[in-house]
């Protein structure tokens, strides 16, 4: 996905938050199926969160991407003229450490977490189970091929509708540093045309956009037909680093492009 993202071209809200619903499973399942998401503010604690901050960072830095921080702050400096190759998907480096991160002990824990479950299993009605296609994303300052231009999940995985995903900032993300957006209501839409596997989706200039400023603990579920986005890395300095994780019912079928064996 290539081209600059940026939120000031674009008609945009706040970013609905859902923490006052999080001890009412009726209302969160509600929600969730009314604007297609589900945002909280520091809901990941750092327990969780820390170990898969630091686990990636050192893989980063060994690749040569962002500096080292023994402290393990909630931001990743990346080196100067740090680069991926291409849009990043087909960087070997890149494309490797994403086994190693769908199984790292420290995702597992994060991922698993009874905290996500709990919110997942209302917006489902059912106890639903940690799918496969989960990476952790990087888009490092100058790099705009990286955007997350406009998407759908389920035009890339179209047997899975009833998927939901957990975007998770690893690091702190204000809007320079391009945290995610999503438009409410749109999982109510058909499954858009994505005229190749980069090219994003057309969005009509009207749609507002709902976004703000992250924190490294705040979350963002949406359903697999949300339109969403990840804006354009516009800082000189700072990575932008998430974890992109899916969840399905586990009645899910067999035929399921994300069961795992």
């Amino acid at each position: 996905m290539s081209g600059l993202l940026l939120p000031e071209d674009r008609d945009v809200g706040p970013i609905v938050e859902s923490s006052c619903l999080l001890d009412d499973a009726g209302a969160l399942q509600a929600a969730a199926q009314k604007d297609g998401y589900l945002h909280f503010r520091g809901f990941l604690p750092e327990s969780l969160l820390g170990p898969v901050r630091a686990f990636t960072r050192e893989a980063f830095a060994e690749f040569g991407w962002v500096q080292t921080d023994p402290e393990n702050m909630p931001e990743m400096r990346a080196i100067k003229n740090a680069k991926l190759s291409g849009r990043g998907w087909d960087d070997r480096n890149w494309v490797d450490f994403q086994v190693t991160f769908s199984k790292h002990p420290d995702f597992l824990a994060l991922a698993e977490s009874r905290l996500v479950m709990d919110v997942l299993d209302a917006v489902a009605g059912e106890p639903v189970w940690l799918a496969s296609k989960n990476f952790c994303l990087i888009q490092l300052p100058g790099s705009p091929e990286q955007t997350t231009l406009p998407h759908q999940d389920e035009w890339y995985l179209p047997r899975c509708d009833s998927m939901w995903a957990m975007w998770a900032p690893l690091v702190d993300m204000p809007m320079e540093v391009g945290p995610l957006g999503v438009v409410a209501g749109s999982q109510e839409r058909r499954v858009g045309d994505h005229f190749t596997a980069f090219s994003g989706l057309q969005v009509e200039p009207k749609v507002v956009w709902a976004t703000n400023e992250m924190k490294a603990g705040d979350v963002v579920f949406f359903s697999s037909r949300t339109i969403h986005c990840a804006w354009s890395n516009m800082s000189s300095t700072l990575a932008q680093v998430s974890a992109d994780v899916r969840y399905e019912p586990r009645s899910v079928g067999k035929d399921s492009k994300l069961r795992k064996h």
